[in-house]
């Protein structure tokens, strides 16, 4: 399905749109839709950005590199267990 979507001006309540030669003797599907009220319906709603940065240092650890590293490596031989 190809779509295409314009924003126009309405003068004297006629609209013209010139469409590409592909959609010459097709039935197409015309929706109009006043931008006034859809832009009321959908605000620009920005989402906060996260600063990263006040979370450093916010997790404490109370383990040396080696025992984390022991650890994971205890975690992913788990897998290779024989399970029966």
């Amino acid at each position: 399905m190809e779509a295409i979507r314009k924003i126009v001006t309405v003068k004297d309540n006629i609209l013209k749109v010139m469409l590409p030669d592909y959609f010459n003797g097709k039935k197409v599907e015309l929706i109009i839709l006043s931008t006034d009220e859809y832009e009321a319906v959908t605000p620009n709603v920005q989402e906060p950005k996260m600063d990263y940065q006040s979370l450093y240092g916010s997790v404490k650890f109370n383990k040396s590199i080696e025992e984390i590293d022991k650890e994971l490596k205890a975690l992913r031989d788990e897998w290779d267990r024989d399970i029966s």
